[in-house]
């Protein structure tokens, strides 16, 4: 049973698809000191989105996972994929702050290949149909202002408070695919292209997670099948920036 939303005391955790069928990864939203996280639940645990309350923001590894797998980050590099300042309002008094946009050709995980700890109280938000997307977007809002989008479906999933006044909400809506599938093809291409050349071999189950930037800056981040043949399963995640 789906909790009566918007969810107003976190973490939240959702994924997109079915619970019967195809789904995303399992991802989490959550509150701490004033400062507000994203972060997959299931795979991809390596890494997380930080915005901080002093208006620093950034995706990249955590320090846990650097530490557990120190070849993650070549020696002196910033674990950081990204680093960017808390953008003005564009919206009175709300912050397009992240999104995670979801193509269903994408989704890749199975019931049966889900780990219960992993997938506990989590939220399914419906897929989109043909030719649509179902985005999941991070507003960073003043006071509890109800979003929703002007002309696609969309349903708050939560309302979380921050602190001073500020919340972070959580909405998932369609909206066109537009050239994200060209971008993601190409940067699928790129991949397989890197990794056969190192001699590796890529599993069916392949997956990989690439942070973008739209023209508006907002940081987004979407994630991939890398084996076009596959049909599905448990993936194994790659982060590319």
């Amino acid at each position: 049973m789906q909790p009566e939303l918007p969810i107003r005391h976190g973490p939240v955790r959702f994924a997109i698809g079915s619970p019967h069928g195809l789904a995303s990864n399992s991802w989490r939203v959550w509150v701490k000191r004033e400062q507000v996280y994203i972060a997959c639940r299931d795979n991809f645990k390596e890494a997380k989105v930080s915005l901080h309350s002093e208006g620093k923001w950034r995706m990249g590894f955590t320090e846990e996972a650097i530490r557990r797998k120190p070849s993650l980050l070549p020696e002196g590099q910033n674990r950081a994929w990204d680093l960017w300042d808390e953008p003005p309002p564009s919206l009175p008094n709300t912050i397009i702050a992240f999104r995670l946009p979801f193509l269903t050709s994408e989704l890749a995980v199975p019931p049966q290949r889900r780990a219960p700890a992993d997938w506990k109280n989590v939220i399914y938000v419906e897929a989109a149909p043909p030719g649509k997307m179902t985005t999941v977007t991070l507003f960073i809002t003043r006071g509890d202002p109800e979003l929703k989008h002007e002309t696609e479906p969309s349903v708050r999933i939560a309302s979380l408070e921050i602190g001073d006044g500020r919340r972070a909400q959580l909405v998932a809506h369609g909206e066109p695919e537009g050239d994200l599938p060209a971008l993601v093809a190409r940067s699928v291409a790129e991949i397989r292209k890197g990794v056969l050349s190192r001699g590796l071999t890529i599993p069916p189950e392949a997956f990989a997670y690439m942070l973008g930037k739209h023209t508006d800056g907002v940081r987004y981040l979407v994630g991939t099948r890398v084996d076009a043949a596959s049909s599905g399963g448990r993936p194994t995640t790659w982060g590319v920036s």
